[in-house]
Parts: C-alpha cells; sequence; structure tokens
C-alpha cells in the first residue's frame, strides 16, 4: 500500500516562495526534505465531518483525537505510506448529550470499537500538486475502500521547531450505512462528507507508533473481501 506523489523540486520553491515561510532543507529529494518518519502534529492537524440534515443544514462534527505517522520516501514518493487513528471518543457537536450518543451502542459503539483508522493503497497524481489518493477506512470494525481528493500544500523546515515538515489537505466521502451507521437515514443523509487538513513533523514518538499499530491492526483483521476495490472507488485493483 503506496502513497504516491510527483512533485518537482521546482514546483517545491513556487510553492515556498508563494507562502513566504521557511527555507528548504537541503539535498532533501522532490520535496526539500529528508525521507524518514513523520508524527502527525496534533497541534494542527484536524478531522471534520458532515451530512445534510433533514434537507435543512450540514451539520459540522470535528474530531480532536488524531495520531499517525507518515513514512516519507523524498527521492521516490510513490514508496510513502500513511496510517492514521481517530479516537471516536474525542468526536465533537455543539451538544454534549449527542456527543455521548456518538459514542454509545447506537452509533459508533465506542467501548468495543475506540477507533476510526486510515491506511493508504495507492495515489492516483492528477497535476504537480493535485490527485487521488485511495485507502482504507475503518469504523465499528467494519473495512471499506475510500478515495481522497489531495492537495500538498508545502513541505519545508520549519520556521520555528527547526524540523522538517510537510502539510496536506483531502477531502471525500463514504456512506454511513456502510459501517452500520445508518439509524434515520434517510431523513438524515447516508452521504458523510470528510475533510482532513494534516501536518506532519519529522520524527516519531510514542502516539504516533501507537497509532499506526492500530491502522495496521484494523487491515490485518479485515474481511479480505472488503480490501478489494471496487469500480465504486474509482480506482482499480
Amino acid at each position: 500500500m503506496k502513497f504516491r506523489y510527483f512533485w518537482n523540486l521546482a514546483a517545491a520553491f513556487t510553492l515556498l516562495a508563494a507562502c513566504g515561510q521557511g527555507e528548504p532543507v537541503a539535498d532533501g529529494g522532490l520535496l526539500g526534505i529528508p525521507s524518514g518518519t513523520y508524527a502527525v502534529d496534533k497541534s494542527h492537524t484536524y478531522v471534520t465531518f458532515s451530512y445534510f440534515h433533514q434537507g435543512l443544514s450540514y451539520p459540522l462534527l470535528r474530531a480532536t483525537g488524531i495520531d499517525g505517522e507518515l513514512e516519507l520516501d523524498s527521492n521516490a514518493l510513490e514508496k510513502s505510506t500513511v496510517s492514521i487513528a481517530v479516537d471516536v471518543d474525542s468526536i465533537r457537536t455543539n451538544l454534549d448529550y449527542f456527543d455521548k450518543e456518538l459514542a454509545s451502542r447506537k452509533f459508533f459503539h465506542a467501548d468495543k470499537f475506540p477507533h476510526i483508522t486510515f491506511s493508504t493503497h495507492s495515489y492516483t497524481p492528477r497535476n504537480e500538486s493535485l490527485g487521488e489518493l485511495t485507502g482504507f477506512v475503518t469504523i465499528r470494525g467494519i473495512t471499506r475502500p475510500i478515495v481522497l481528493s489531495v492537495v500538498i500544500n508545502g513541505a519545508m523546515e520549519h520556521p520555528m521547531l527547526n524540523k522538517p515538515v510537510i502539510g496536506f489537505s483531502a477531502s471525500g466521502t463514504l456512506r454511513r450505512s456502510d459501517f452500520g451507521l445508518d439509524r434515520f437515514v434517510p431523513m438524515v443523509a447516508d452521504e458523510v462528507e470528510i475533510r482532513i487538513e494534516a501536518e506532519f513533523l519529522h520524527g516519531s514518538n510514542e502516539g504516533s507508533a501507537a497509532a499506526v499499530r492500530i491502522s495496521a491492526d484494523a487491515i490485518a483483521n479485515a474481511d479480505p473481501a472488503s480490501l478489494q476495490l471496487s469500480a465504486r472507488t474509482g480506482a482499480g485493483q
């Protein structure tokens, strides 16, 4: 399972100049930063969920407990991988009672399935900065493929932390009924939009490494049939 991204050094310098922050690390491959393990910067990583509610509005839910790692090969980006684990108990709405209900057996059943996980399968570039990331998401112990539209926003030596950093944006949709979360469908829409804003800092830590293990376990325990990419994912096998 690989995360591929073709982004040449000229494009990297152009983007960094536009951002006006930091300098690329010397001899850092295509992105200007070195290969290696990059852990989620939890203070600058966000996952939100949105859905159409009774034909009236699009509530916005946010997960605050996010961790994971990017294994970056800056000279052969197609060999890079990313693994993420989201703490189900960290999903927040505007209502305390609804937060508890989401974590209950009625929805995510956090006591039995404490994490939502994501692991990459492949990446298809569309141009130097845009592409489609195909991977597998596991919710309530059920694994399904998902395709995310991805943009790489920047890669540099962090101007304050003095370590390499890389940032991505991603978005996609899933059907909650695919994960046994079909309560109130169709009054409340089945389709959920996901948006991810993530920064990864060079290095690993106990939390990020644990998230990688959780993500790997989800894939190892998945029904093999759920790991087959279908036409609905928009990607080949």
